[in-house]
């Protein structure tokens, strides 16, 4: 009988704006949720059917400061949109793993709420992600580009016959 794995545990992270990393101050991030449209089929036996077509993405990233880098990455609204990297490091038993998830978008909402006197500042970015790529162990497991029509998962391109169609 085999042992069971001993859990994957985030160890540290780091967020980068524009480049510029944020030790220390980096407080949470939610990556995007990769989900695909999905149909009800009717009938005799009602199916969903999933779609290869994706869903619009989202990334959240909170500070725990007033950041500057924040406030550039939100009055990019017109022109390029600002990349966004978050470095980490995964421990399982004696095993370390990086992780590196890369996001282009636009800032959607950024809130600067006024904390309570003696209570921790909080930033909070809410990105509409455009581009988002992660790697584990310095292995690329996803690659989508939206606007280039790229859809990669675990080395197998979803868009390629697409784009082999359209473009």
């Amino acid at each position: 009988m085999q042992a069971p794995r001993p859990r994957q545990v985030l160890r540290e992270f780091n967020i980068l704006i524009e480049g510029i990393g944020n030790v220390g101050i980096s407080n949470k991030v939610e990556l995007p949720d990769i989900e695909f449209l999905t149909i009800e089929r009717d009938g005799a036996m009602a199916k969903e059917e999933v779609i290869p077509l994706l869903k619009t993405m989202v990334t959240k990233i909170t500070l725990s400061e007033y950041n500057t880098y924040a406030y550039t990455a939100a009055s990019k609204q017109f022109g390029s949109s600002p990349v966004f990297y978050v470095k980490g490091s995964l421990i399982q038993g004696d095993e370390t793993l990086s992780l590196l998830a890369t996001i282009i978008g636009k800032v959607k909402k950024f809130q600067n709420p006024l904390p309570e006197r003696g209570k921790n500042v909080e930033q909070a970015l809410e990105i509409a992600t455009s581009a988002y790529s992660l790697e584990l162990g310095g292995v690329r497991v996803i690659d989508i580009d939206v606007d280039n029509l790229i859809c990669e998962i675990d080395g197998v391109d979803l868009f390629q016959e697409l784009r082999n169609h359209i473009l």
